[in-house]
């Protein structure tokens, strides 16, 4: 497939993507690159990109970004991710998986249920168990005029499309505010556990501090009364000697008189 290069006047800094953004539109434009023959996950990949608006950084709108990334309409685009829907819905609920996205197209509009037994019906009628997109059209046109089931939708105009998508942009905010609370509550909660814990531990070394000092004292005063007891004994000695030394000397003055 031929990819246009776009020729942005140049994005404004709010638009531009982080590396995770860039990362993931890399991701799904690679996916997109291999061919429309893999619809379903083109049409998984535009609707991502069309919903986080990653085309924000080249391009203004996802319409000029179909159109001069991947040259085609809006319109197409949205077929696309419609058909990833209902593939998406086929692949929980049936065996046989649709391989082009013509087989899909007549059944977007319709109820989850009403896809995938029309489908499976599609299937059991045709030939290798292959339907063209004419049969399963055909399924769908007896289904709305059977009057037993829901009429089918009219496809949804420009107006119906852009109120759809803000919808889903709504949906996408809100839950993203829903993480972010989440995600707050979880900082609040960790900061509360950190500053008890941090309390616990100063009282922890306030009591160490405390039995540290009175252990020194003790130790202190344990010392002085050894080193006390040691030169006590050893002044008694020196002063026992001198007396007798002392003793001696009058002695021996007596003797010479």
């Amino acid at each position: 497939m031929e990819t246009a290069n776009p020729t942005p006047s140049g994005p404004l800094r709010t638009d531009l993507l982080n590396a995770g953004e860039r990362a993931r539109l890399e991701q799904l434009e690679s996916l997109i690159a291999q061919g429309f023959h893999i619809f379903g996950q083109v049409g998984k990949a535009l609707d991502e990109i069309c919903d986080k608006r990653l085309y924000r950084e080249s391009h203004k709108t996802f319409e000029a970004y179909c159109r001069n990334k991947w040259g085609i309409a809006r319109r197409r685009a949205y077929q696309f991710i419609d058909a990833a829907q209902v593939v998406e819905n086929l692949c929980a609920n049936c065996t046989q998986i649709p391989t082009n996205e013509c087989q899909v197209r007549p059944l977007t509009g319709l109820p989850s249920a009403a896809q995938v037994e029309i489908w499976q019906k599609a299937v059991a009628l045709a030939p290798h168990g292959i339907p063209t997109g004419a049969a399963v059209q055909r399924l769908v046109d007896e289904h709305n005029n059977s009057g037993v089931k829901q009429p089918p939708q009219e496809p949804a105009s420009e107006v119906e499309r852009l109120r759809q998508e803000n919808q889903r942009l709504k949906e996408r905010i809100r839950q993203q505010n829903l993480e972010r609370q989440r995600r707050a509550a979880e900082v609040a909660a960790e900061l509360d556990r950190l500053r008890g814990e941090n309390q616990e531990l100063r009282a922890e070394l306030r009591r160490w501090e405390k039995d540290w000092q009175y252990r020194l004292t003790l130790e202190r005063a344990q010392i002085r009364e050894e080193i006390r007891s040691e030169y006590e004994d050893k002044i008694n000695a020196l002063t026992a000697q001198v007396n007798y030394l002392l003793c001696r000397l009058e002695a021996i003055e007596g003797a010479k008189k």
